[in-house]
């Protein structure tokens, strides 16, 4: 105070308490963290999901080629074991075979060859011999069995046919085909099966299967002769059997 004045009357005023925006923007500032990370962990679990769904989806794609390719693997696999059990099946017939052709003398011959190592049974050989006179003359003969490794030869001096001699009496004869005579032929004419006609046999193997070779393809099943002859012949005399010259490991068809 003054010396010698009047006492000054100071007014306080009271600043009003206004919130500062500086706390505000603080506060909006702290809350965009929190948002911004939910935010993230959004796009997280979206892309996460995006992933799950690809890899499933991919997944499903490579079971399905998988698959696919193990089923071309196993038909393959079952069509080469039905080749190979097929080829093991034919593995005996495809050794076996016949031919004709000219002995030393010129008459003909019919060879039946078993290359196998094991024996043929129930051997049927059909064929027809055809020439003027007598006509067809057909001839079924069948042999028991074939031992392994050999051939079986029918000559051509051993066919004989059948002729009425008398039919009013019934007598009868069986002239041999080699004769040259009317009631023959001479096989000795014709070279390398000229003159014989649907020939083929038939035989069992050593797992009791029927199989046939015709005109020099191996088929399942028996043989017969289709056409109808005007004579039935017969061998006369048992076949000669020979050891085989070749009975290797090679297999026909």
């Amino acid at each position: 105070m003054p010396d010698g004045g009047a006492p000054r009357r100071t007014r306080l005023r009271l600043a009003r308490h206004r919130p500062g925006p500086s706390r505000v923007r603080a506060r909006e500032r702290a809350d965009e963290p929190e948002a911004g990370a939910r935010l993230g962990w959004l796009n997280l679990l979206t892309l996460g999901a995006a992933v799950t769904i690809v890899a499933s989806l991919g997944g499903l794609v490579t079971t399905g080629i998988g698959t696919i390719w193990s089923a071309r693997v196993s038909a393959d696999q079952l069509a080469q074991s039905r080749e190979q059990a097929e080829e093991k099946q034919r593995e005996q017939a495809a050794r076996v075979s016949f031919w004709a052709d000219e002995g030393p003398k010129g008459a003909s011959r019919l060879h039946v060859m078993n290359r196998s190592p094991d024996p043929l049974s129930n051997l049927l050989i059909v064929f027809l011999v055809s020439q003027d006179p007598p006509g067809d003359v057909a001839f079924q003969v069948w042999i028991p069995a074939l031992t392994p490794c050999s051939v079986l030869t029918i000559e051509g001096k051993s066919l004989k046919y059948y002729v009425e001699d008398d039919p009013a009496e019934g007598d009868s004869s069986w002239p041999p085909l080699s004769e040259a005579d009317a009631k023959g032929i001479d096989l000795g004419d014709f070279e390398d099966s000229v003159g014989l006609l649907d020939a083929s046999v038939g035989f069992q193997d050593r797992n009791g299967v029927y199989w046939a070779r015709v005109n020099g393809e191996l088929t399942r099943g028996g043989v017969s002769i289709d056409r109808t002859p005007g004579r039935y012949g017969q061998v006369v005399g048992w076949p000669q059997v020979k050891p085989a010259d070749n009975c290797g490991d090679d297999g026909g068809n």
